[in-house]
């Protein structure tokens, strides 16, 4: 599946949050997000909260991240 071929390992983590986000409706639950990039939470909240202060991803609407509109 050409998909899968985007992500690799060579993407910055904040690439890939922003490419997971994109290819699922552009929201997840942070439970989800956080397995799929295989990151404990102590590694992605911040990359989520210099997104969020970059106005490129609203948090914080209970367990869910979603692209901003």
């Amino acid at each position: 599946m050409a998909i899968l071929e985007m992500t690799s390992l060579s993407q910055s983590p904040r690439d890939r949050i922003l490419w997971i986000l994109a290819n699922h409706d552009g929201k997840m639950e942070r439970s989800r997000l956080r397995r799929r990039m295989a990151m404990r939470y102590a590694m992605l909240n911040p990359i989520l909260e210099e997104l969020a202060r970059e106005e490129v991803v609203v948090g914080k609407h209970g367990d869910w991240i979603s692209l901003k509109d």
